[in-house]
């Protein structure tokens, strides 16, 4: 099982970029999350706004909303905001997507922030 959270966004900011890989790694260890993709991206069909991704890898889809609506990274979004512009998902892991698409958890209403 797995959860992912993944941020697509644009650098507004590139003198202080390299500030966020140190405060996000030390919030991602404490939740156990694993950095599995940060880089940019080169889209190969359609269009995207957004140049970069980062992709959390967590133990479950549970733990990945955990990590991602817990305090550290609702304190830390607010200094990233400055630095970069985009959007975040959360994402099931292949064996837990049949489960949450049945909790209805797609069809809520957005979660803001």
């Amino acid at each position: 099982m797995a959860g992912y959270v993944l941020h697509h966004y644009n650098i507004i900011d590139k003198s202080r970029v390299d500030e966020l890989g140190p405060l996000s790694l030390a919030i991602a260890e404490k939740f156990g999350a694993q950095v599995i993709v940060a880089s940019p991206a080169k889209v190969l069909k359609g269009k995207t706004a957004y140049s970069s991704l980062v992709i959390y890898q967590l133990d479950s889809f549970e733990r990945a909303l955990e990590f991602y609506h817990s305090p550290e990274m609702v304190e830390f979004s607010k200094f990233r905001d400055q630095i970069i512009d985009g959007f975040a998902m959360v994402l099931p892991g292949h064996s837990e997507t049949a489960e949450v698409v049945k909790s209805g958890y797609f069809k809520e209403a957005p979660v803001k922030g």
